[in-house]
């Protein structure tokens, strides 16, 4: 999968938000210190994005929580 069809995140809780949705990571990239983890870049991934960060995305509680144990997991995992 090219880089243009990939959208890189290092927030771990919006990773979490974004896996709680339904999406899966495809990859993961580490530079340095820094780890994106990589979702297909869809238009439907980029509306959630913008209702992550509008405040008006919704998560179930337990997924959300389950995904941030994963992302988290991943992300330090070099």
């Amino acid at each position: 999968m090219s880089k243009e069809q990939t959208y890189a995140v290092q927030n771990l809780y919006e990773a979490a938000y974004l896996m709680a949705r339904g999406f899966s990571i495809v990859s993961k990239h580490t530079n340095g210190v820094k780890t994106s983890l990589l979702f297909e870049s869809t238009p439907k991934l980029q509306e959630e994005v913008l209702a992550f960060y509008n405040g008006n995305g919704r998560a179930s509680a337990k997924a959300l929580f389950d995904s941030y144990r994963t992302a988290k997991d991943l992300a330090i995992l070099r």
